[in-house]
């Protein structure tokens, strides 16, 4: 008998917030790698502004951000860097989580379909948040390690956009799950989920940008905010 899974995106669907602002809160009160948050700033932000105007794509720089948000761990240990996503998810990620979003986690758990986390977020980090959300299944962005030192680099590819489709069919696949994905859940907030939203038969537009709750609207499927 086929199971279903209940997939979440992350930032702005679970949790209100986004990541990267976790990792500047922590940086900053803790005075670490100013320069670095400096220089990302200075080359990132006219990425963002060619987004907004639709210059280029959203998902060519939101991706192009995670990518190179990466360099802030180069030459960091695996121990500090849980060291640090502990604290980002104690001081920042917990207290933005979405209370309505977490009991539909739950419903499905208790529902019995395999609950899954997919962003575009640090792995390690989502297993952090898996724990504390009581899911043992993420998927997201894997950093490069070599030695227990992180290189600063991305494992491609990097889980956001059509990715997360390849890497939530990886899952499947390597834990030998015979999923019916018509009757699975996908959750989400952004107009770059929609390959993720389509794979499944019941796609939800969660807390959704502009651009996502018009395509939702188009196609009748629920909108939850």
């Amino acid at each position: 008998m086929n199971s279903s899974m209940a997939l979440f995106d992350f930032d702005g669907t679970l949790c209100s917030g986004h990541i990267w602002e976790g990792f500047l809160k922590y940086y900053l009160v803790h005075k670490k790698k100013r320069a670095w948050i400096l220089a990302f700033w200075a080359t990132h932000l006219p990425l963002w502004l060619l987004g907004e105007c639709r210059i280029i794509s959203k998902e060519k720089y939101r991706a192009k951000w995670v990518e190179d948000l990466g360099g802030i761990y180069k030459g960091a240990s695996q121990d500090a860097v849980r060291e640090m996503f502990h604290w980002v998810c104690g001081n920042y990620i917990f207290n933005s989580l979405r209370d309505d979003l977490v009991g539909i986690l739950n419903e499905h758990k208790r529902s019995g379909r395999i609950v899954l986390i997919v962003s575009a977020t640090f792995h390690e980090l989502l297993e952090i948040v898996g724990q504390e959300l009581g899911v043992t299944s993420v998927v997201g962005t894997r950093a490069e390690v070599i030695d227990g030192i992180y290189t600063g680099k991305i494992i491609k590819p990097v889980c956001f956009g059509k990715n997360k489709v390849t890497l939530v069919e990886q899952f499947i696949s390597q834990n030998r799950l015979e999923i019916d994905l018509a009757s699975s859940f996908a959750y989400a907030d952004s107009v770059s989920d929609i390959p993720l939203l389509e794979l499944v038969g019941n796609p939800v537009a969660t807390y959704p940008d502009k651009d996502l709750r018009q395509f939702a609207e188009r196609n009748n499927w629920q909108i939850l905010c």
